[in-house]
Formats: structure tokens, C-alpha cells, sequence
């Protein structure tokens, strides 16, 4: 934040006079090269400074060029002091039109140089007029007129040294800000009205030495407030200066040490986490536990790198809580450390980090991060806020995030390793597609006990509305059962069922519907006709931390899938799970329809259809069965099969073919002949920044 400048406003240039000189300016305009050599010769010339300055071949070359116009200014000024029918302002903006292809910095430099040469040429002619009767003469003919230039000789002097001091601080000041992109704003007028100011005291400094009198003590307040201006602007551009060289040095450091690989954990850990070897990790769920960071030196470390306000992120939390109990389960132990970056004060921190699966830094070595490590994960790791793992392994980063890995993988993601993506897919891409969509609701759902059980795993969501608006729970029930009398026509049959909410409405609404089918399953168990072969049973699923970890496997799959999609064609059951995963989005979406899957653990394949069309089919499986058709559904050779020859019967070839039926979702992307603004999203493939526009969707 700048600081506030006590100076005042006084020396600011009104609306009339800005007017005046802008209109001189011309659009063309340049500076002036070399400035520091020429301001150096100028303080040589004034004065203003003892020690003697040589410029080398290239300034003098480049000041070289600028002598006509500072002899041509020089002669200005000098003739200006005898046009006494002109007044000092007018005088002032005439000597501007003469400026008028130069920046405003430069106007100044030119301005004081041609200025210097009349000063010196006054003072050695001064000096030596007694011993010279050359001098004697040059001083007559130019009516001079006494040996010195008064009373006001000093101020003179004053204000000689002070007008260089503003100009050098304002040709560096333009310099820092040529040179650097983000710096202190200074309001062009500022230059405008110091430049104007400069010029005018130059020509009044100019009548002094000339023997006319003028009113010079009366400029020393506007001289000095454009002084302390500039020198607190120049000071808070050098101080900002600073700031963004040691910000290149940080980031090119952080650049070293998360490239390369190094002898163990604490070289990377040290830098990232801002302290010391010998520094306190305090764990958050017993701190008699605590470590040195040291003690991390070897094996694998996690680092859950997130803003200060991680509880807004309960999906990722949760995530990173079930890996650390699996992780330790397994016996595959990971130490995992948080560090938060961004402000946060002392109170939410302590609150943050209670209760948590890892270690946590102590507040007072928190407050040291810099912004820098902010700027680099954003930059170089896509860090945008959300929590995000990083894994080291013996002194190597091996994954920038792992979070997204483990929400696709599960725990085939661990141990972790390079292109552990691509690898996974490769090798396990086609044979894991209920384990990566189910095994992260319950274990209930891909744990087989039995060989000689064919197991199925039945999941639902959505809300189908009654003719009132309502949610009817009640329907699911009856699709369970629907789904429990057919599978109970075949042996060694075992059900899991449950229902995915997709928001806050349908997490109430699964508390009704788990009563309506658990009581259903009862029912259905009880009587002449209760079920006999088949094992049904409503998993209990969380319907926080296991249904985030489930949406966020959905939407990480169908994305890592689409960017594999793009460089080749995904077969097989790759790209049934992409079509899958993109129709369930797209049918969690919709607010009043149903979708239904089923999948069979033993082939590894899926039924994702809506809810209502597999009701259907269910309905006309049973009617069958019952029917005396029964060796019909039998020829199917099992529950799934009856079911997608009943789809297939019904028309049903591809997922969105029954949804096309009832929904057009037709979708024009309207951006020709339309503003466009890039946003802050960028492609998931080529990595550049996204255009926004409108999108309109119909058939909501």
C-alpha cells in the first residue's frame, strides 16, 4: 500500500494550464537515450555534484545527438529573458511547443541541460571578469550588469540543486517504470505539472542570472512539494523494485529445487515450508506425536498444499481423511503435512488444524510463507485455492497433485509413482470399471466373498416427481423391488443397492427412500410369495464424504477420459465408462429425471439407462417370468442380459437415445457478432485461456 504524502497539492497544474501544454505534446513523442550520462554532466555543470564524470564511447556517441536541440533550448532560454511583453507563462509554453517531440522526462533533462550551459557560461564568465578584460566585455554586451546576481544569489543556488535532484529522481522513476510491468501508479499529470513547474523556474532562474529581478523566493514552496512527491514516489518504486527482484529470485529458486532431484526431503521441504530442519511439525490429533522436519528427511511425504479457508473444501477434506485411514490400514503409511498458503489469523488457524490427519507447522513459522510460493503453484500446478497432494519420495517431487489421481484410481493410485495416469490406464483401464465408479462409496460394493455369487451392484439417483411437484420416494422403493422379484429368478444372486444425491434436496430425499425400499426388501421377505434366492440389501452410504468422493471420481474420470479421447480412440469398456460418466452428469443435471445403474461385478460391465425405462423393462422381465415365459428370460443367461435385451427390444441402443426421446437438449453457443471476454478458466488440453460466452441449453 503506498504511503501518504504529506506534501501538498499546490504544485499540481490547474485544467487551463494542462490544457496549454498538452496541446504542445505531440503523440509521437520519445525519450531522450543515455539520461543518467547526460543528468551526470548537468550536475557536473551545476555544481550540483564535486565528482568529475567521463561518459564512455556509447553516451558520448548517443549525447552526441542531442547537442543541436540542447543548444537550440540553451538559445531559447536565453532569448526568452529579453521578451518582456511576453509573461513567464507564456514564455513557459512556448518553450513546450519547442519540446514537443520529447516525453515529458525528457522536456525536463533537455530543459535543465541547455539551461546549465547558460548557468556555467554566467558563472566562469563571472569568476574570471576581474583578471579578463575579455570577460569584462562579454559581460557588458550581454548588460549583465554587476559582478553578482544579488541578494537572491543563493536561493538561486537552492533552488538550482534542487530542481536537479526532482529531475534525476523522476528520470528514474520512469525508468523503473519502463523497466518493470507492475509498479506504483503515477498519474500522467503528475509528469505534466513537474515538468511545467521545472521549466518555469528554469526561466525565472534565467532572468535572475540576466540581471532582471525576479520573484524566485515565491516558487521555493511549489519546487519543493513536487520534490517530496517524487522522492516518496521514487522511493516506494524502488522499494517495489526490490520486491519483484527478490520475487524472480524466489520463483526461479522455487524453480531449482521442484525440478530436480535431491539428496532427501528436508532440501525441498525447508524453502517450502520456510523453516529450519530442527523445526516443530506439531501433529493435530495428538501432539505428543510431533516431529522435527527433519525426521522426514526419508520415504514418502504428502503435502496438502490449500488456502487458509480449507473447511469450504469438505469433498477434498474428506477425501484426504479416507486416504489417511486407508493408507494406515494398509500399512502403507504416508506422512502427511498441511500447509496453508495465504493469510490467516491466529484463532481460525488453531481451529483449522484440530482434529485433522496430519501435521501442521506452528503459527509463528506460518506467518514467514510468502506470496511467492502462491504465484508458482498457480502457475506451474493449476493451484486454485482447492486442496491439492503433493508427493515426495526420497527427495524427488513424483506428483504435483495426487488428490485428482486418487479420486479417479482409488487405491491403485498408492504407492504412488511417475505417470502413475498414465500407467493405470494402460494396464488397468479396461478390467477396473465398477471398482473405479463403486469402490469408493462402500466396500460392501466390490468386495466379493464367494465365487459362486453373482454380485450385483445397483445405484440410482435423481428425483422422478409426482403429479403434485413432490418427490416420489415411494417410486424407487418400487423400482428396488422391481429390480429384487427379477434377479431373484436366477440363483446366487446377492443386491447392493443404494441412492447417490447429487444436492442438498435429494440428501433429504435419500433418508425416505432408504426407509421405503429397506422396508420394501422386509416385505418382500415375508409371505407366500416372499423372495427366496436372491440376497437383497440397501448399503448405507454416506451421503457427504463417500457421495463427494463418488462425484468427484465421476467428473475426474469423464475428464481425464476425454483428454485420452482426443489423441486416440478409447474401445472397450474405457469407452463405455467415458459415455457412462458423461450421461450421468448430464442426467444428475436435469431436476425431474430419474437414472438407473446396474453393474455386475463378475463381467465388469454396466446398464446405465433412465430410471423410468429400466422400471419398465423390470416390470415386463417379471410379467414374463410370471407369465409362463419363464425359459424366454432364462435364454438371456442372466439378470443383466435380460435387461439389456429388454432395452434393446424397447428401442434402446445407445444411452441417449431414451433420453433423446423426452429431452432435445439442443445447445447454441452464441458468440459470433458478440463481446467475448477471456475468463479465468483455461482448456484442460492445451492448457490456454478459455473465451467465455453464452450457452443456452434447451429442454431444461
Amino acid at each position: 500500500m503506498a504511503t501518504q504524502n504529506p506534501a501538498n497539492d499546490e504544485w499540481r497544474c490547474d485544467s487551463t494550464i494542462l490544457n496549454e501544454i498538452q496541446k504542445t505534446h505531440s503523440i509521437d513523442a520519445k525519450s531522450i537515450p543515455e539520461t543518467d550520462a547526460l543528468m551526470k554532466i548537468v550536475e557536473n555543470t551545476l555544481n550540483v555534484s564535486s565528482k568529475l564524470y567521463e561518459p564512455n564511447g556509447q553516451e558520448k556517441s548517443a549525447l552526441g545527438a542531442l547537442g543541436p536541440i540542447i543548444h537550440k533550448i540553451s538559445c531559447e532560454v536565453s532569448s526568452n529573458c529579453s521578451e518582456t511583453q511576453d509573461s513567464l507563462e507564456q514564455r513557459t509554453v512556448k518553450l513546450f511547443r519547442s519540446l514537443e517531440k520529447f516525453n515529458w522526462d525528457s522536456k525536463i533533462a533537455i530543459t535543465l541541460a541547455g539551461f546549465a550551459a547558460n548557468y556555467a557560461e554566467f558563472f566562469l564568465t563571472d569568476e574570471v571578469y576581474t583578471k579578463n578584460t575579455a570577460a569584462i566585455g562579454l559581460l557588458q554586451l550581454k548588460r549583465l550588469g554587476q559582478k553578482d546576481i544579488g541578494n537572491n544569489g543563493d536561493t538561486v543556488k537552492e533552488i538550482v540543486t534542487k530542481m536537479t535532484c526532482i529531475a534525476k529522481n523522476i528520470l528514474s522513476l520512469k525508468i523503473i517504470q519502463d523497466n518493470y510491468s507492475s509498479t506504483i501508479p503515477i498519474d500522467i499529470t503528475d509528469y505534466q505539472s513537474a515538468s511545467y513547474w521545472i521549466i518555469y523556474v528554469i526561466l525565472m532562474c534565467s532572468l535572475e542570472i540576466s540581471g532582471q529581478r525576479v520573484l524566485v523566493d515565491s516558487i521555493k514552496g511549489k519546487i519543493d512539494g513536487i520534490g517530496s512527491h517524487f522522492s516518496l514516489k521514487l522511493k516506494e518504486s524502488q522499494e517495489h523494485e526490490q520486491e519483484q527482484k527478490n520475487f524472480k529470485e524466489q520463483y526461479e529458486s522455487y524453480v531449482r529445487i521442484f525440478c530436480r532431484r535431491h539428496d532427501n526431503n528436508v532440501a525441498i521441504l525447508e524453502p517450502l515450508l520456510n523453516c529450519k530442519e530442527d523445526e516443530e511439525l506439531i501433529y493435530s490429533k495428538d501432539p505428543k506425536k510431533s516431529i522435527k522436519l527433519k525426521d522426514l528427511a526419508n520415504g514418502s511425504v504428502i503435502i496438502v498444499l490449500s488456502s487458509s479457508n480449507i473447511d469450504v473444501y469438505r469433498e477434498e477434506v474428506s477425501l484426504i481423511e479416507a486416504f489417511s485411514n486407508k493408507t494406515n490400514i494398509h500399512g502403507r503409511y504416508h506422512n502427511i503435512v498441511w500447509l496453508p498458503i495465504g493469510q490467516c489469523k491466529k484463532e481460525a488457524y488453531a481451529t483449522l488444524v484440530s482434529n485433522k490427519p496430519w501435521y501442521y507447522l506452528r503459527y509463528e513459522s506460518l506467518v514467514r510463507q510468502t506470496v511467492v510460493l502462491k504465484q508458482y503453484a498457480r502457475k506451474e500446478w493449476g493451484f486454485d485455492e482447492k486442496p491439492m497432494m503433493m508427493v515426495l519420495n526420497n527427495g524427488e517431487v513424483i506428483h504435483h497433485d495426487a488428490l485428482s489421481l486418487i479420486q479417479i484410481c482409488g487405491d491403485l493410485a498408492i504407492p504412488f509413482k511417475r505417470d502413475q495416469e498414465t500407467t493405470l490406464w494402460r494396464d488397468h483401464g479396461n478390467n477396473l470399471t465398477l471398482k473405479f465408479l463403486f469402490d469408493c462409496l462402500h466396500d460392501d460394493f466390490t468386495t466379493v466373498e464367494n465365487k459362486q455369487i453373482s454380485k450385483y451392484a445397483c445405484v440410482f439417483g435423481g428425483r422422478r416427481l409426482q403429479k403434485s411437484g413432490e418427490a416420489d420416494e415411494k417410486w424407487f422403493a418400487d423400482l428396488a423391488g422391481e429390480l429384487m422379484k427379477a434377479a431373484d429368478f436366477w440363483d446366487n444372486i446377492k443386491l447392493k443397492m443404494a441412492y447417490i444425491s447429487a444436492n442438498k434436496e435429494e440428501v433429504n430425499l435419500e433418508t425416505e427412500i432408504k426407509t421405503k425400499v429397506r422396508e420394501n426388501i422386509e416385505n418382500n421377505k415375508q409371505g407366500e410369495h416372499r423372495l427366496k434366492r436372491v440376497d437383497a440389501q440397501y448399503v448405507d452410504v454416506d451421503q457427504v464424504s463417500n457421495v463427494n468422493l463418488f462425484w468427484s471420481r465421476v467428473r475426474n474420470i469423464m475428464l481425464q477420459l476425454s483428454i485420452l479421447n482426443e489423441n486416440k480412440t478409447l474401445e472397450g469398456n474405457m469407452k463405455a465408462l467415458l459415455d457412462t460418466t458423461r450421461w450421468i452428469v448430464k442426467y444428475s443435471s436435469l431436476q425431474s429425471t430419474a437414472w438407473f445403474l446396474l453393474g455386475h461385478l463378475g463381467s465388469n460391465e454396466m446398464i446405465f439407462c433412465g430410471a423410468e425405462l429400466s422400471s419398465d423393462c423390470l416390470k415386463q422381465i417379471n410379467k414374463d417370468i410370471n407369465g409362463g415365459k419363464s425359459e424366454l428370460i432364462k435364454s438371456y443367461g442372466g439378470l443383466r442380459m435380460a435387461l439389456r435385451g429388454r432395452l434393446q427390444e424397447k428401442g434402446f441402443q445407445r444411452i441417449n437415445d431414451e433420453l433423446e426421446g423426452k429431452h432435445c437438449f439442443k445447445h447454441v453457443v452464441y458468440g459470433d457478432g458478440m463481446k467475448t471476454e477471456t475468463g479465468g478458466m483455461k482448456c484442460v488440453i492445451c492448457n490456454k485461456a478459455m473465451k467465455k460466452v453464452a450457452l443456452y441449453q434447451c429442454c431444461e
